[in-house]
């Protein structure tokens, strides 16, 4: 199973409603992974309760027909899974007003929450097959059954400094983090915030990118092409559907249709008491808006470096 580090030197700057107490999350090496034994995974900034189920993820038992829906937080997921969904659902719009946090389950949602026992693990070992399954961990820390069954894997990513600042809202309005956006974003700069490091999150999945099962989308492409991004995920998922129903369904998934659908905002979880949506701007560049200059030029120097090291691969 994966080694954990205790990170001794976590401060109230990454603490949120579901954790107060984190480890750095190690995974090994798997000689089973497309790119060998020599494959460099990067750690994860996981809640502490995590290293009591991570082998419970490594050896959860993946299925042919699955499809996994991989992302960084705030990268785009919930957009894709609809798109996922409605495509190998035969657009059945009447269906997908199930909300789709149900249809497509968040698989290590118990392993973060320290007071919650939901019990995702068993609840997606029983659903039937074909399974839709989002998760938000790094490769390194996906089941090690991907690298073997093959499942169909469609990564999103997001250029880094929009999704800090989506990143930062989220926590805040449904996580509780009580610190403030420059105290967020140094954390972030630092990966001692959840999830963390952004970096070697998405690059293990630019490295896949021609793997046969996995697709990579951005999310920059599919705001300024949303049809291409979904003529190309037909093309993956082997589906085929005439002009009519793909101009329908991009009508559907426009960012002025979600943000406002019960489908997708977390009503329950945010309250009544707020002006924010779990869809909430979803414009490129829009940190411009609220990024400090000085976090700007750090976050760019900061991808610079990474991209220098290891080959252009990440979205400034």
């Amino acid at each position: 199973m994966p080694v954990f580090y205790e990170n001794v030197n976590t401060t109230i700057t990454s603490e949120y409603r579901a954790a107060s107490k984190f480890v750095y999350v190690y995974p090994k090496t798997n000689p089973q992974t497309p790119l060998g034994a020599s494959w460099k995974f990067g750690p994860c900034f996981l809640p502490e309760k995590s290293k009591h189920y991570m082998d419970t993820v490594e050896n959860y038992e993946v299925r042919p027909d699955d499809i996994w829906s991989v992302t960084f937080a705030k990268a785009g997921s919930t957009w894709t899974q609809e798109m996922i969904w409605l495509l190998t659902n035969n657009l059945d719009y009447e269906r997908a007003k199930q909300s789709v946090f149900e249809r497509f389950p968040y698989v290590e949602f118990d392993l973060i929450y320290e007071n919650v026992e939901k019990n995702v693990i068993d609840f997606t070992n029983n659903m039937p097959s074909p399974r839709y399954l989002k998760t938000h961990l790094p490769a390194g820390l996906l089941p090690k059954q991907l690298w073997t069954v093959r499942p169909k894997i469609i990564y999103t990513a997001r250029g880094v400094k929009d999704l800090a600042i989506s990143f930062y809202h989220h926590m805040v309005h449904i996580q509780g983090y009580k610190c403030s956006l420059d105290d967020f974003l140094d954390s972030f700069l630092e990966n001692k915030m959840f999830l963390c490091p952004y970096h070697s999150n998405e690059k293990d999945f630019w490295y896949l990118r021609n793997e046969e099962n996995v697709l990579f989308l951005r999310y920059e492409d599919m705001k300024t092409d949303l049809m291409g991004s979904i003529e190309k995920t037909v093309a993956f998922l082997g589906k085929e559907y005439s002009e009519k129903q793909l101009l329908k369904l991009s009508d559907h998934l426009s960012f002025d249709s979600m943000k406002d659908s019960s489908t997708f905002n977390l009503a329950k979880w945010v309250g009544t008491n707020t002006d924010f949506r779990f869809c909430r701007k979803g414009k490129i560049g829009s940190y411009k808006e609220e990024m400090p200059e000085k976090f700007i030029e750090k976050f760019d120097k900061w991808t610079d470096e990474y991209n220098q090291q290891n080959g252009t691969c990440i979205i400034p």
